[in-house]
């Protein structure tokens, strides 16, 4: 009970952090309320994340307080902006005149969004059973490491965060805003946090940053909002599942800011075009301010979510100037606006930071046939079932809809999203997911959002067919409309439970994992008892690994795929003989060694940390337990 305690209050930490400090700057901007609402995630991201860089580089800890003071200077700043450029109210209209009076939560979206919501998010819940239950995928311990590190330590830079992949503190640049907004929920025991965190700022943010966006696509369809959230909520490749999928915290994190840093892009493009046309109703400087931010926020979650909002950007800057061909001032802005988008993208790809995502070799690879399948039937790689070709259906008749009355914009992002995703399915020579480490299943919440945005035309061109089909033949086709989405909704729990269950159950053997249940309940009981001023030695591929978000204990490989450098191959080698060798039991002890985690099933097999679960009982006493592994406190008196 005090872990759902725990959980709760993590969620609603995490909820705040997330909001507040970004709601409050663009409220100084006066940017409207609603708007604000749907833009503060990604703009917080970018308050908070810039300020741990700042506060490390003047030798001040990241803390609750930083944040906080972090959040009144920026308000103050913007504030003052706001009096200096003297901009009026923000609102996200398209022209003036577009009606300003439509709800923020249309009545319907009250009632079928959240029970989309409840459907995609129960399973998860199901499957997770504790609150702390950790996640069983590669980065999953990399995150739990680093939310410790920035409690711990009180840094969260950016420019340093790489250091923690590494036992001799050097390293550089890791983008770090996530765990910047996410280390300082106070109290709660690190796993707790980061399940709650995620599970909150993949769901909320993205449905409710879609549901905005939608308003201000069609500002005159009170009823996009409920369409778009519920479609954001069902959909498979969402970034709640890619969460459980692959586990990229960060990146998931910033697809789910995502539409709300569209929605300031596109005001910010609004407002540029009220100018050139003369429009009175304009307030550009707030507007290009919170897309700056916004905009830095997700380059500090992760730069391939910024560089997929540059090309969204930039396609629908194209897109926008073929539509606007015949009104030469809109369209040459829209156009260069496409083309500014881009430049962001090409300084990215020649720093050689880049060659980090570039350079990867693994990704998933499937044939041009599958891949082709996946797109064109909505079966997705993340998750894939009933729901996809549902949405698909109506995103096909949203996007002929869209292409037949000459409307460029959404076509135009859509085509870049298929090509990325097609690219990074079969591995393409010509490399143009490369910045998505070629996977397909990132690129998949990007395409998904495209398509959430889609069954908005598709509804609308839907119910205006079925209008001039007669009442009776309406009533017929909505009642079955309605009778398959519910059908095909329900189908999706029972996948939603399997998928999810692949990498939470922990004690299902058919898929790696760091720890079962047995393991974690033996971890949790020893942990309490451990100095935790002496350092566990432990494959980072193992539960031992772990014990550093779980209790504080420091740990020497604290991240999957760490390199170990040639004094950690020393102390490794040490291990092995320390059991009859006095002299490597005394360099062990003088490193800080006090404890060694032994794991006959780890994660990953394989690799230099091998020797240390070759390790024996002889080194000391054995605390703690498994069939498969064990808890060892060193003792050189054993040697």
């Amino acid at each position: 009970m005090t872990d759902v305690l725990w959980f709760g209050w993590s969620i609603i930490w995490s909820l705040v952090l997330c909001y507040l400090p970004g709601f409050l700057c663009l409220r100084a901007l006066g940017i409207w309320r609603g708007a604000a609402c749907a833009v503060a995630p990604a703009v917080s991201a970018g308050l908070l994340g810039g300020g741990a860089v700042v506060a490390a580089l003047i030798g001040v800890r990241w803390t609750l307080s930083s944040a906080a003071l972090v959040t009144i200077l920026a308000v103050a700043v913007v504030a003052g902006a706001r009096r200096l450029l003297a901009a009026r109210r923000a609102r996200p209209r398209t022209h003036p005149g577009t009606p300003s009076w439509l709800p923020l939560v249309p009545p319907r979206a009250r009632v079928l969004v959240p029970l989309a919501a409840t459907v995609a998010v129960v399973p998860v819940l199901i499957a997770l059973g504790s609150p702390g239950t950790p996640l069983q995928r590669w980065d999953a311990l990399f995150h739990l490491s680093a939310l410790q590190h920035v409690r711990e330590s009180g840094d969260g830079s950016t420019l340093t965060f790489a250091a923690l992949a590494t036992t001799d503190g050097t390293g550089g640049i890791y983008p770090a805003a996530f765990h910047d907004l996410i280390g300082i929920v106070p109290l709660a025991p690190i796993p707790i946090v980061l399940n709650a965190a995620t599970l909150a700022l993949a769901v909320v943010p993205w449905i409710h940053g879609t549901m905005f966006l939608a308003r201000a696509l069609w500002p005159r369809a009170s009823w996009a909002p409920t369409v778009a959230g519920t479609a954001a909520a069902l959909a498979p490749a969402i970034p709640l599942n890619e969460w459980i999928h692959l586990s990229p915290i960060p990146n998931l994190v910033g697809a789910a800011f995502l539409p709300g840093a569209l929605v300031a892009v596109l005001c910010c493009y609004r407002a540029l075009r009220a100018c050139l046309t003369g429009s009175s109703d304009t307030a550009l400087g707030p507007w290009a301010i919170s897309a700056l931010i916004a905009s830095a926020g997700l380059g500090l979650l992760h730069p391939n979510v910024f560089i997929a909002l540059c090309l969204m950007t930039a396609a629908a800057g194209f897109g926008g100037a073929v539509e606007q061909r015949r009104r030469a001032r809109p369209s040459r802005a829209a156009a260069v606006i496409g083309a500014a988008a881009l430049l962001p993208v090409a300084a990215i790809i020649m720093t050689p930071a880049s060659s980090t995502a570039s350079g990867f070799v693994g990704g998933l690879e499937v044939g041009p046939v599958q891949a082709v399948g996946e797109v064109v039937s909505g079966l997705l790689t993340v998750w894939p079932m009933a729901t996809g070709p549902l949405l698909w259906a109506v995103a096909y008749v949203g996007l002929w809809a869209l292409l037949r009355r000459g409307s460029y914009l959404l076509p135009a992002v859509t085509a870049v999203m298929v090509v990325l995703y097609l690219d990074a399915a079969v591995d393409s020579p010509l490399r143009l997911s490369a910045l998505w480490y070629s996977g397909q299943d990132r690129i998949s919440m990007f395409l998904t959002l495209v398509v959430c945005l889609l069954t908005v035309p598709g509804t609308a061109h839907l119910a205006r067919w079925l209008r001039r089909s007669g009442k009776r033949s309406a009533l017929i086709w909505r009642s079955s409309a309605a009778v398959l989405g519910v059908l095909v909704v329900l189908s999706s729990v029972a996948p939603r439970l399997d998928y999810a269950r692949l990498n939470l159950d922990l004690d299902m053997v058919q898929r790696p994992r760091y720890m079962d249940s047995e393991e974690l309940a033996m971890l949790e009981q020893v942990g309490t008892t451990m100095d935790t001023d002496k350092v566990l030695l432990a494959n980072p591929f193992s539960g031992g690994a772990h014990l550093s978000a779980m209790t504080g204990q420091r740990v020497r490989f604290p991240v999957a795929g760490m390199n170990p450098t040639p004094e950690d191959g020393q102390l490794m080698d040490d291990l092995l003989r320390a059991g009859t060798d006095p002299e490597a039991c005394t360099r062990l002890m003088d490193a800080g060694i006090g404890y060694v985690y032994v794991d006959r099933r780890p994660y990953y097999y394989g690799g230099s940390f091998t020797r240390i679960d070759q390790a024996t009982p002889e080194l000391g006493r054995v605390i703690g337990q498994t069939d498969h592994s064990m808890m060892i406190e060193i003792s050189c008196a054993a040697a």
